[in-house]
């Protein structure tokens, strides 16, 4: 059997190699992990490893156009096969799946299934950037007319084609489609608008949480003065400064040398974000990327998730830590309201609004009842939502394959 190296170093199959078994269903993605790069949408992983633990065949194409020749690897029990544009129509041409899954969808993923293979059941995850218009994510270039107008360039060069993909998508009869949206707040309020269209078969299954791994453990009162914050630092959208400008409003009430809290995160943005925090002795600052398995003990040591946005359709990183019991300190905006109940559930603060984070955080200081009666909640809800069987559970049913 032929080996070639993939970027990196590890040793691959190549794409000539046979499958044993045929698989009954093809995933089609942008990106995937391999040992090489763990967390490239490692959340796929997620759903496709569930996939095969349920008895379902599923083979992985991470359609990647730089990549003139196609080559295949295994991870974790996955069989991934890489390539261009190319090498994707001769694989959907010359086999035959129960069905594809395609996320992050694009015309080049689903052409060739419309040429090729138009009753083959598809199934689109819609998960953000590819459903959105160009103004969605106004944050990333506010701080210079050259990113206004790279913005505004990239209006007609990219969103203009790809928003008419997605009207197309959501409503045509080409193909046996259906469409999964993250959370309804994201499909009424982002996709179809910006589409200019309804979904014509729509599903709303939030991203799983692993109840496993983001196991509750129940907190004690001491653990609501201990705040964590774990986020990338490579867009705005996670509004990593409004939770620094809250922490220095919080250095200025009585309260606040009780308080102990942790920044962890990785991006460009990390070090000019932290800045005005450093010298805070309360205030712990770490700068790198976390494995699932560190995050989850972060959850053990603190009781407070500070997570505040500016754009999510659902905050997955919010529900992980919902999951271990931790309350989480949110905005009220976007689809985090679907998954944080503000009082029940969790904290929501006004949106551009670090004083009303911190009296957020103030609230369950002189309130450790609350705290407790929260974090149990936040616990039992993100479950319900996005627990197992709410979710992947719901999938499996969808994809409709018998094991």
């Amino acid at each position: 059997m032929a080996l070639v190296e993939e970027q990196g170093g590890a040793a691959v199959q190549t794409a000539e190699s046979t499958e044993l078994r045929p698989a009954q269903v093809l995933v089609v993605t942008n990106a995937y992990p391999s040992d090489a790069a763990l967390y490239r949408n490692a959340f796929i992983h997620r759903r496709v490893r569930s996939y095969v633990d349920a008895g379902i065949s599923v083979e992985v194409f991470y359609l990647h156009p730089p990549v003139e020749t196609p080559y295949s690897y295994l991870f974790d029990g996955v069989s991934v096969t890489v390539g261009n544009a190319s090498a994707y129509d001769r694989r959907i041409a010359s086999r035959s799946y129960r069905s594809v899954l395609v996320h992050f969808a694009s015309p080049e993923m689903l052409d060739p299934i419309v040429r090729h293979a138009p009753t083959t059941p598809v199934i689109v995850w819609v998960h953000g950037f590819e459903a959105e218009a160009w103004h969605r994510r106004w944050f990333n270039f506010t701080e210079s007319a050259k990113e206004i107008r790279e913005a505004l360039a990239r209006r007609s060069s990219y969103f203009h084609g790809q928003l008419s993909f997605m009207a197309w998508l959501l409503s045509t009869n080409d193909l046996d489609v259906q469409v999964v949206h993250v959370s309804d707040w994201f499909r009424r309020h982002v996709v179809e608008p910006d589409a200019g269209t309804a979904t014509r078969r729509p599903h709303v299954i939030p991203n799983v949480i692993d109840e496993d791994l983001f196991r509750y453990r129940p907190k004690s009162a001491d653990d609501r003065l201990h705040i964590l914050s774990v986020r990338p630092y490579a867009s705005r959208k996670y509004a990593n400064d409004q939770t620094v400008a809250a922490i220095v409003e919080l250095s200025r009430r009585p309260f606040f040398d009780r308080l102990r809290f942790t920044i962890r995160g990785e991006g460009p943005l990390f070090k000019e974000t932290v800045r005005p925090v450093e010298g805070l002795e309360n205030v712990s600052i770490h700068p790198g990327f976390l494995r699932q398995e560190q995050i989850a003990e972060l959850h053990r040591l603190h009781g407070v998730f500070l997570a505040p946005t500016r754009f999510d359709s659902q905050g997955v990183s919010m529900c992980e830590a919902m999951a271990s019991g931790l309350v989480p300190v949110s905005t009220r905006i976007t689809a985090i309201p679907e998954f944080v109940e503000d009082r029940v559930s969790g904290m929501l603060a006004h949106p551009e609004d670090a004083v009303d984070l911190a009296n957020q955080i103030e609230m369950l200081y002189y309130n450790s009842e609350l705290f407790l009666s929260l974090s149990q909640s936040a616990a039992s809800s993100v479950r319900e939502k996005c627990g197992f069987a709410s979710t992947v559970g719901r999938e499996i049913e969808l994809i409709g394959v018998d094991a």
